[in-house]
């Protein structure tokens, strides 16, 4: 039966392998991205919560940095247990299919092939801990399912959402998807007469106390910023222009070539994964409508995508549907393996874009701050963004470097500009972060102390300016 839905289990592990071995590869050799070292120094200053996410990214980024140090290693190393953990839950769901070891190859490769799943889990961002746990999530449910008698299905799967919703606030439809299936299936409603459905929720809800401790602390500063904060629209009316960049950007992610066996899945009944199909329909179709009043990012209903993904394989029902979807896998992971290891690709034919060129050169951009320090008496080091200040602190090891953005970040619940009053500070900024004026009126002077272009292979990707203040006197309320 295998054979005719397309290649060959052996085929599948043929293929799975080599993009495990690639996806090992990029996990240790990648430069690091901007927001893995911001998740990173997040675990460097212990909180109940932050300010952009839930609390688990910067808790585990911390244990992984205090065990494994300031590398690349630490950096990754809990990416590569939910790597792990996400192939043995592949396991798990394939041997409850007819043909379990085709089934495993081919939802492996699938997942592999499929790009931004194999992105979101080879960096240390919030996804890769939600991807894993959204999975335990739907295997727990499935679990549930064919044997409702087993309560234990219904407090791990809480665990597995709780975790999820303290990864990604998004997690949440987990929940929300769980008691409409409970109320849809007749089987399961009887779970509303035992006491365990609802202290499997209030379990849930538990775990969240850390982010809701915080938040009240905070004047719901993370929730503001989530539901918000990140894309204000001017005026009004219908972003059709957001509704054109989630529907392209998503089939971008995704490939053409999955759409197809997506729908199947969705429209399919019957089946016994209703489950994952409210997950899938509700994320999906819930972003569909906000993209039509706000701009969403592409990776946001990630989560639906990994609801589904376990029940994929048999809806390809064909070698050339999935042939395409792992051509297109291997050439964007071979786009995303030049652009972030050797060289921005837009760098090959115009300016790069900042994200990529964000990716180079602060090993260069940290001696040059350490030559200053040795030179001056500095007070504190800063950058002119989060997205400077984070790589600069990972390459300087150096928990204590700051972000003097005029917008909120979490930097802001760590650094106290009043206790650096007088100083001496070291600013970097670069072409596309450039040193606020507000920001730099805080000083009783201040001089550019050094300019550096980063170059790869004779291109330029980034300018850099590095500046010193002295004499910090910061603002009654300081933009940053």
């Amino acid at each position: 039966m295998s054979e005719s839905r397309g290649f060959s289990w052996r085929t599948m592990r043929g293929v799975a392998v080599v993009l495990l071995l690639v996806k090992l590869a990029l996990l240790l050799g990648a430069h690091p991205f901007m927001d893995e070292t911001y998740y990173f120094i997040w675990g460097q200053h212990p909180q109940l919560s932050y300010f952009d996410h839930p609390a688990l990214i910067g808790w585990t980024q911390g244990i992984a940095g205090l065990v494994f140090g300031w590398n690349v290693v630490g950096l990754r190393a809990v990416v590569l247990l939910t790597l792990l953990g996400d192939l043995a839950l592949f396991y798990l769901f394939a041997k409850r299919t007819s043909d379990p070891q085709w089934s495993f190859w081919t939802t492996t490769t699938i997942f592999l092939a499929t790009p931004i799943l194999f992105g979101l889990t080879s960096v240390a961002l919030p996804d890769h801990l939600m991807v894993f746990f959204t999975l335990a999530a739907v295997y727990c449910v499935e679990r549930l399912r064919h044997e409702p008698e087993r309560v234990r299905w219904v407090y791990l799967g809480a665990v597995a959402a709780g975790f999820a919703m303290l990864s990604r606030y998004n997690s949440g439809v987990l929940a929300g998807a769980l008691l409409a299936y409970v109320l849809i299936v007749p089987e399961m409603r009887r779970l509303f007469a035992t006491p365990h459905l609802y202290l499997a929720v209030l379990l849930a809800v538990a775990m969240q106390t850390p982010v809701l401790v915080w938040n009240a602390q905070h004047g719901l500063a993370s929730f503001g910023f989530i539901t918000g904060g990140r894309a204000r629209l001017p005026g009004s009316g219908l972003n059709i222009e957001g509704l054109r960049g989630y529907l392209v950007g998503g089939l971008s992610v995704l490939s053409p070539f999955i759409i197809w066996p997506l729908l199947r899945f969705g429209l399919t009944r019957h089946d016994g994964h209703g489950y994952a199909r409210l997950v899938f329909a509700i994320s999906t179709l819930g972003f569909l409508a906000a993209s039509l009043f706000t701009n969403i990012l592409i990776h946001w209903n990630a989560i639906a995508y990994v609801a589904a993904l376990p029940f994929l394989a048999p809806h390809f029902r064909s070698r050339i549907l999935l042939g395409a979807q792992i051509v297109y896998g291997v050439l964007a992971v071979c786009f995303a393996a030049v652009n972030y290891g050797v060289l921005p690709v837009m760098a090959t034919v115009n300016a790069p874009d900042q994200t990529s060129a964000w990716a180079y050169g602060w090993d260069e951009v940290a001696d040059a701050v350490k030559r200053l320090k040795s030179d001056n008496d500095v007070g504190f080091v800063g950058a002119t963004d989060y997205a400077l200040a984070s790589p600069l602190a990972f390459a300087l090891h150096d928990r204590d470097v700051t972000s003097v953005s005029p917008h909120r970040d979490g930097y802001d619940d760590w650094f106290d500009p009043e206790a650096h009053r007088g100083q001496t500070a070291i600013i970097v900024a670069d072409y596309w972060r450039q040193l606020d004026a507000a920001f730099a009126a805080q000083f009783r002077s201040v001089e550019v102390a050094r300019r550096l272009d980063v170059t790869r292979f004779g291109k330029v990707l980034d300018h850099y300016t590095i500046y010193i203040g002295r004499g910090f006197s910061p603002a009654t309320q300081p933009g940053n």
